[in-house]
């Protein structure tokens, strides 16, 4: 039976997130909170919902990462997270990024798309799920598409989050977050529900 893992990424005032993360609870205040606040902000993009059938994205990207020395994008696996909480449904992982994170998962990111768009056959070999098709990598790294809910988005192509198109949208969708965040001196709040 499949299941569906979901993900948040939100930008954050530095004075609205506490110095440690104690519990669950810490967490959904900041998302109610500060994440809330950073979903109504319509002038940029300050925040990524993410949905993924079994996991298919987080899974695929750990694949692809373990070709590369990226250690900052570790986040958006299934592990490398500051804080693991464990609840009824699951596990939620936490990872708060300050200015020197977030600059190093800008350079990080950006040269894994380089690499990629220079040799996408080491997408192509990291998918070990069977869900691609001929060109599916290089027509979703020629697009500079994002999206704040990039799985419910009818411009992503394919569904349930199990696409290359979602994965990069994705990637690109946090990245912009990311960017964002790092111009506003905000920190950024990302999580993930296993």
């Amino acid at each position: 039976m499949s299941h569906t893992s979901e993900t948040r990424i939100f930008s954050a005032p530095a004075a609205s997130v506490p110095p440690v993360l104690s519990s669950a609870d810490d967490y959904e205040a900041l998302a109610r909170g500060p994440g809330a606040l950073a979903c109504a902000r319509t002038d940029k993009l300050h925040h990524v919902f993410g949905s993924t059938r079994s996991g298919y994205a987080i899974y695929y990207f750990g694949n692809i990462l373990a070709a590369f020395d990226f250690p900052a994008l570790s986040f958006l696996t299934d592990s490398g997270q500051q804080y693991a909480f464990e609840g009824e449904y699951g596990t939620t992982l936490v990872e708060v990024l300050d200015a020197d994170k977030q600059r190093a998962v800008i350079t990080q990111m950006n040269a894994l798309f380089d690499a990629l768009k220079a040799n996408p056959m080491i997408a192509y070999e990291a998918e070990d799920f069977g869900h691609l098709s001929e060109d599916d990598i290089e027509k979703a790294l020629a697009r500079d598409y994002v999206s704040a809910s990039p799985y419910a988005d009818t411009n992503v192509w394919g569904d349930e989050g199990d696409t290359a198109d979602y994965l990069f949208t994705y990637l690109r969708s946090v990245l912009k977050v990311v960017e964002n965040a790092l111009d506003e001196g905000l920190l950024v709040i990302f999580s993930a529900e296993m």
